[in-house]
C-alpha cells in the first residue's frame, strides 16, 4: 500500500508541477512587464507587486524545477551535496517567505492609501515602498541564514536534506519560520485588508484633477484584496499539515499523511502563478494595458510580414 501510494504522490507531481512552472513563469513575466508600464509604475502597490513577481518568478524557474526532479524523478543533488541542500534549503524557506510579506507590505500600503486622514495617506509613496521592500529583504535573508545551519544531510535508511528537530536552535529556527509564515502573515493581510475595505466606505469625493489617479488606486487595492483571499485559501492547507511535521504525532509517519502532503503543496505551488489571473479578472486598469500589450505585440509582427 505504502509503494502505491509512492507512486500516486510521484504521479501528481510529474503532471500537475510542469503546468505549475510554465504558468508561472509567463504570468509573473507579463506581470512584471504590465506593472512596469506608466499606467501603473508610478503607484507605490505596483512596486511590491513588482517586487512580488520578480520572487515568484525566480521560484517558479528554478525552484519548482529542483522540486520537480527531486519529487517527481529522484534527482536530488541536495540528498548528496552538504553545499547544495543547505543553500536550496535556505531559498526554498526565504522566498515563500520573502512573497507573503511583500503582500502583507502591499497591503498595508493600500490601508495607507484608501485612509481619509492625510498624513496616514502620504504613507503611501514610491520612496517609502523602495525602502521597505529593501528592508524586508535584508531583515528576511539575515534571519533565514538560520536555515543554513539548521538543515544538513541525515542519513535513515536512505540520504535526505532535512532539518534536525532534536537540536534547540533547530527547533526554536523552525517554529518562529513557521509563526511567521502560518499566523503572523495572515494575521496581518486579513487585519490591514478588513482596514481597507472599511477605509474604502469612508472615502468620499475626491478633486476631479486627481480622480483618474485614485481610480487607479482603488483598482490596485481591488487587485490585492482578491489576493490576499486567494493566497489564505490556497496555502492554508499546507500550511496546517506542515505545522503538523513539527507535533509528536505519530500520523506525520504514515503513508496517508504522506499523499495528503503532497495534495496540499500543489495548491501551494498555484500561488505562485494566480496573480497574473487576479489582476485581470479585479482590474479594469490591469485589463486595458494587457490588450494594449497584445495589440502591440500583434502590430510588430504584422509589420513585420
Amino acid at each position: 500500500m505504502s509503494e502505491l501510494f509512492i507512486q500516486v504522490d510521484v504521479q501528481l507531481t510529474r503532471i500537475f508541477v510542469p503546468i505549475i512552472i510554465i504558468l508561472g513563469v509567463v504570468s509573473n513575466l507579463l506581470n512584471i512587464i504590465l506593472l512596469t508600464r506608466p499606467t501603473l509604475i508610478n503607484h507605490s502597490c505596483s512596486l511590491y507587486f513588482i517586487a512580488l513577481a520578480i520572487t515568484n518568478l525566480f521560484y517558479s524557474s528554478f525552484l519548482l524545477i529542483c522540486n520537480l526532479l527531486a519529487d517527481g524523478y529522484d534527482l536530488d543533488p541536495a540528498k548528496y551535496l552538504t553545499i547544495f541542500c543547505k543553500i536550496l534549503s535556505y531559498l526554498l524557506n526565504f522566498c515563500p517567505t520573502l512573497s507573503v510579506y511583500f503582500i502583507v507590505l502591499a497591503t498595508i500600503d493600500r490601508y495607507c492609501a484608501s485612509s481619509i486622514n492625510a498624513q496616514t495617506r502620504n504613507l503611501s509613496n514610491i520612496r517609502i515602498a523602495r525602502w521597505t521592500i529593501g528592508i524586508l529583504i535584508f531583515i528576511l535573508a539575515v534571519f533565514f541564514i538560520g536555515a543554513l545551519i539548521a538543515f544538513d544531510i541525515s542519513y535513515n535508511e536512505e540520504f535526505s536534506c532535512i532539518i534536525r528537530s532534536d537540536i534547540l536552535f533547530n527547533r526554536i529556527f523552525l517554529i518562529v519560520s513557521l509563526i511567521l509564515y502560518t499566523i503572523i502573515a495572515p494575521f496581518l493581510m486579513i487585519f490591514f485588508g478588513l482596514l481597507t475595505i472599511y477605509n474604502t466606505k469612508q472615502v468620499r469625493f475626491r478633486p476631479v484633477k486627481i480622480s483618474r489617479y485614485r481610480r487607479t488606486e482603488g483598482q490596485l487595492s481591488r487587485m490585492l484584496l482578491f489576493q490576499v483571499g486567494t493566497h489564505i485559501v490556497l496555502t492554508l492547507p499546507f500550511c496546517i499539515t506542515f505545522f503538523m511535521l513539527i507535533l509528536p504525532i505519530q500520523i506525520r509517519f504514515t503513508s496517508y499523511f504522506s499523499i495528503v502532503f503532497v495534495i496540499c503543496k500543489l495548491p501551494f505551488y498555484l500561488t505562485v502563478t494566480t496573480a497574473f489571473f487576479l489582476y485581470i479578472l479585479s482590474a479594469r486598469v490591469y485589463r486595458n494595458e494587457f490588450i494594449r500589450l497584445l495589440k502591440k505585440i500583434f502590430h510588430v509582427r504584422h509589420s513585420r510580414y
